[in-house]
């Protein structure tokens, strides 16, 4: 089966900055192990491949106790044992006094829920750990996806040693192995030979770098593609459907369409400021454009911490759906702007003037942010467009901050600790905080709501933070972005994924059944 990516990891391990990515995860998520997966409900579910069990034991203070399965072993034959979890919270957890090879901190995508860690300890040969917390971590689930070999990070290092796929650490605790990587080109996945669970049924997955969608239906009627997971656009779901032998369908996401301030940058740090584009925008008129040709129930995304769907998403944008240029002017006025000969809006003689950056190839977002530019030049904001391929924006422009504003795609999950990191104070051990966001307010709700014990507290806390972000206004959610998902017929257990934060998440159990004599063609790439 081959599947298209937009661009290679830039780092295979998804809990570090440089590789917290969703290419990143579709691929490793069947290489390393997880101690939880969710699955096409929304549910949390225990890897019992991996794990005999995972129990939380006591709430005071909490304890988790995991047992590993004892037939667990990396694929050059180290048992998976306590030592690897120990490794794993030791890199994420923050701590100063625990150091990467070469005398450097640990890069971590985050530290919620493992700063929480009081100790993590083996016993039973190594195959049973015991987490304790110094405080409660209402969402423990999530920890540990993936893990992350620890004999091999010891040697290549945690941050960086994962850079580039080698025969060092091409090392399996799952279904698959990496077996070849072609720079800028595929990563090939086989199956695990010494995996000791149930053998995936797909004996090799390809993951080929194609960074433009409109290219998938010609690639499915010459047979270079298999199975196509991608936000849909009219033309791509269009052409699709169009190609004989390949099931083709609009399928549920927790992918939100996100513009992001770069508060660090003026005149973006001012809230007033920030406050006026979000009025002078057309929420609604951007997702009737972008979707709603093809998807006439969808409306704009109302909360930063929940996605449409889950069953924890209220609707608190309200403010902000259609626009209101005459309230932004004014906005803008009483914050001291004028109106220039140019109607450009100045401020002590200097023009407000933004840039706005998207993936280039990614031509639905190229029209909306044509419209955002026209809806801000109506106000007398001057916007220019500085846009970047997608590998290009999310690993080098949002992580350095250079840029203004950019609309991205936000991956979302039912756990709320998946990505409120975002919103989380630098100074507080937030890496994912491109907007460079901080409010001690928001920093308070997000350590009580991921401790609190009850969900329904929980989640009545992080949507008060939802709430103080409309506020704040760091970004603002566009609309959730239904997937097209496509793949030839034959293919079997593909749409019951839909509902994850990757597709891949049971792709070990996927199947493929050849049509009978006399039906369409399907080509397999073997």
């Amino acid at each position: 089966m081959t599947f298209p990516i937009p661009y290679l990891p830039t780092n295979f391990n998804p809990n570090t900055p440089g590789g917290d990515s969703l290419t990143t995860r579709q691929i490793m998520t069947n290489v390393w192990p997880s101690a939880f997966y969710q699955n096409a409900k929304y549910q949390t579910v225990l890897n019992s491949a991996f794990l005999n069990s995972a129990e939380l034991v006591s709430t005071s203070p909490q304890e988790v106790v995991y047992r590993i399965n004892p037939d667990a072993t990396w694929s050059d034959g180290t048992p998976i044992t306590a030592s690897d979890f120990i490794y794993n919270w030791e890199a994420q957890v923050g701590n100063p006094k625990y150091i990467d090879i070469g005398g450097a901190g640990y890069l971590a995508n985050t530290t919620i829920g493992y700063s929480d860690i009081e100790s993590v300890t083996g016993s039973n040969n190594g195959r049973t750990v015991t987490v304790v917390f110094n405080k409660f971590f209402s969402e423990w689930e999530s920890l540990f996806n993936p893990l992350i070999p620890a004999h091999i990070a010891k040697q290549v290092g945690w941050s960086f040693g994962f850079a580039q796929a080698s025969p060092l650490v091409e090392v399996s605790g799952g279904p698959y192995q990496i077996a070849s990587v072609i720079p800028g080109k595929e990563v090939e996945l086989t199956r695990n030979t010494k995996y000791w669970g149930r053998r995936a049924t797909i004996p090799k997955i390809v993951f080929s770098v194609d960074p433009n969608p409109n290219d998938y239906p010609t690639q499915f009627e010459n047979g270079t593609l298999n199975l196509v997971q991608s936000p849909s656009t009219d033309l791509l779901f269009s052409g699709l459907s169009g190609v004989p032998g390949v099931h083709t369908q609009l399928t549920p996401s927790l992918t939100i369409e996100e513009l992001l301030f770069n508060l660090s940058r003026a005149p973006l740090g001012d809230q007033k400021v920030r406050q006026a584009i979000a009025m002078a925008i057309d929420r609604k008129a951007i997702v009737e454009a972008a979707i709603g040709s093809y998807d006439p129930a969808a409306a704009p995304a109302g909360n930063n911490i929940y996605s449409p769907g889950i069953p924890q998403y209220q609707n608190d944008g309200t403010r902000y759906v259609t626009s209101d240029p005459s309230a932004a002017e004014a906005l803008l006025t009483a914050d001291g702007y004028v109106r220039s000969a140019t109607g450009v809006m100045t401020k002590n003689g200097q023009p407000l003037e933004l840039t706005i950056s998207v993936d280039s190839a990614n031509e639905q977002l190229l029209y909306i942010e044509e419209l955002i530019t026209e809806e801000l030049s109506a106000v007398g904001i001057v916007v220019n467009a500085v846009n970047y391929p997608l590998n290009t924006l999310e690993a080098n422009v949002l992580r350095t901050g250079t840029f203004d504003m950019a609309i991205v795609a936000q991956s979302g999950s039912p756990n709320a600790t998946y990505h409120v990191d975002q919103y989380l104070s630098a100074s507080k051990g937030s890496r994912n905080n491109y907007t460079t966001y901080s409010n001690p307010q928001a920093d308070a709700l997000i350590t009580k709501a991921s401790t609190e014990l009850d969900p329904a507290t929980s989640a009545k806390l992080y949507n008060q933070l939802d709430q103080l972000l409309w506020k704040d206004l760091p970004s603002i959610p566009l609309y959730s972005v239904p997937d097209v998902m496509a793949y030839n017929v034959g293919y079997n257990f593909i749409g019951t994924s839909t509902g994850s934060s990757t597709i891949f998440w049971n792709s070990s159990t996927w199947s493929f059944i050849p049509p009978r004599s006399g039906s369409v063609k399907v080509r397999l790439n073997s």
